[in-house]
Formats: C-alpha cells, sequence, structure tokens
C-alpha cells in the first residue's frame, strides 16, 4: 500500500472505535436529541418508535468552536449526525492553507464516507459554531443500523447525491470566478440563509477573515484585500462580528 504524508494541522482527533471508547459522550437521551426526529431528513419514514431505537444506538457529545471531532490523515472511525450548531469538513494543504468543503447542520451526517472506505479521511471536521453537538456512531453500529431500517440507506444516498453536487459547483467556482468574485457570492449566501440579503441587513456574527479563507481556498490577507475593496465601493460595511449589506444588488 503507497505510503502518504499525513498533514497535522491542528490537534488530535477523537476516534469512536467501539461503543466503548466513547467515554467523554454520554448515552443519547436530552430532549435536544429527541426532538432532532421531527426535523431529520434521514428519519423520513420512519416511525417513532425506530427513531428512539436509532438514537439510542449513539452517543451524544458537544463541542466549542473550531474543536476538532476528526483528524485529517487519521482513520475515519465514526459516522457522525449533527444534532445542534454547525460543523465544516475541510482540508488543509501542507503549508497550513484550509479549504471549508461542507458545512454540516442539524440532522445532516459527517464521515458517512467510513462506511465504505477505510482508508486514511482526507479532511477535517471541527465544530463550527460557539455549541455544537453531534451524535456520534460507530462504523459497526451503524452499519447495523442500516441492515435493520433500509429507509437509511436511501437518505444517506440522496444526501451523498446533494453533496457531489455542491462539490462539483466549489470546484467550478474555484476553477473559474476571482477571488472577490467568490466572496461577493458568499457573503450574498450567508445573508440570504439569515433573511438579511437587503440593503441594510446584518449578518452576525459574520465569520473572521481566517474563516472566509478556508469558505474561499485562500489566505486571510487575500480576504482582507477583497472586503477592504468591497468597502470602498460601498457593497458592505464591516464592523466588529458584523457585515452590514450596503448594495444588496452589487453582491448579487
Amino acid at each position: 500500500m503507497r505510503n502518504r504524508a499525513r498533514v497535522h494541522c491542528i490537534m488530535p482527533s477523537y476516534h469512536l472505535d467501539s461503543a466503548k471508547s466513547a467515554v467523554a459522550s454520554q448515552r443519547a437521551t436530552g430532549g435536544e436529541v429527541a426532538g432532532l426526529g421531527a426535523s431529520c431528513a434521514l428519519f423520513h419514514g420512519l416511525d417513532p418508535q425506530a427513531i428512539r431505537s436509532i438514537i439510542a444506538r449513539g452517543y451524544h457529545r458537544s463541542y466549542g468552536k473550531n474543536e476538532i471531532v476528526v483528524t485529517q490523515g487519521s482513520e475515519k472511525r465514526l459516522v457522525g449526525l449533527a444534532v445542534s450548531g454547525l460543523f465544516v469538513v475541510r482540508r488543509c494543504s501542507a503549508n497550513g492553507i484550509f479549504l471549508s468543503l461542507q458545512t454540516i447542520r442539524p440532522g445532516e451526517l459527517f464521515c458517512e464516507m467510513s462506511l465504505i472506505d477505510a482508508s486514511e479521511n482526507q479532511h477535517e471536521v471541527a465544530a463550527g459554531s460557539e455549541t455544537s453537538s453531534a451524535l456520534l456512531f460507530s462504523v459497526r453500529s451503524f452499519r447495523e443500523l442500516m441492515a435493520e431500517h433500509p429507509v437509511l440507506s436511501t437518505r444517506l444516498v440522496e444526501q451523498m447525491a446533494d453533496r457531489i453536487s455542491s462539490l462539483a459547483e466549489l470546484s467550478f467556482e474555484l476553477a473559474t470566478m476571482k477571488t472577490d468574485d467568490r466572496l461577493r457570492k458568499a457573503i450574498s449566501k450567508l445573508a440570504q440563509e439569515t433573511n438579511q440579503l437587503r440593503d441594510g441587513g446584518t449578518i452576525y456574527p459574520a465569520p473572521t477573515h481566517a474563516e472566509f479563507a478556508s469558505m474561499l481556498g485562500t489566505t486571510r490577507e487575500v480576504v482582507s484585500r477583497s472586503i477592504v475593496a468591497l468597502c470602498r465601493e460601498g457593497s458592505i460595511e464591516t464592523s466588529r462580528q458584523s457585515i452590514t449589506i450596503r448594495s444588496a444588488d452589487a453582491l448579487m
């Protein structure tokens, strides 16, 4: 088997080789997790009892912002289901530049490739909001759940198809759009997601320059220059932890 250089960008990963290894976690019994069933696309088509049995097989763990769930270069030994907050799937280059590939929201899976690929993890997963939590399953346990509840396999395929589409769009943008234009699109998307895409709308809390750099696959310095340019042209105005939309049309 070919040896590959490992990239160590931040912290050790959290592994879940078996149920016994989740010593820092708790069985999922809280109201936050129980309330996930009604809104989770993964559970569509399952009755409440089946949902409860699936949730009971996972371990619930909370994370602070930027806390690492899985480290790039480690073996993938878990499947995660976001319960609250956000998680970011990203990749780190040898010179320390991050590229965010996916944002995982409540009800969505991460590290699902562990179910079909036992090689080293090519990506890092980190908490993307001040408080995030997830249900963690061992690969073996999740495979057993898929056998018991075949609808999980269907939902998994649907989610993977959506992600392939979004990654194709990201690849196209990286190949064809300048950083300034991709930053406009990123700000526009964030504003739209919070119903703030209008003149006078505010994104709060706004991503840091480093977080924007990770989204765009560039450096913080390049992002800083692009933000200054957008401010000078009157498209946005920035202050501590916020971005105010001055011209929504200019961001389109």
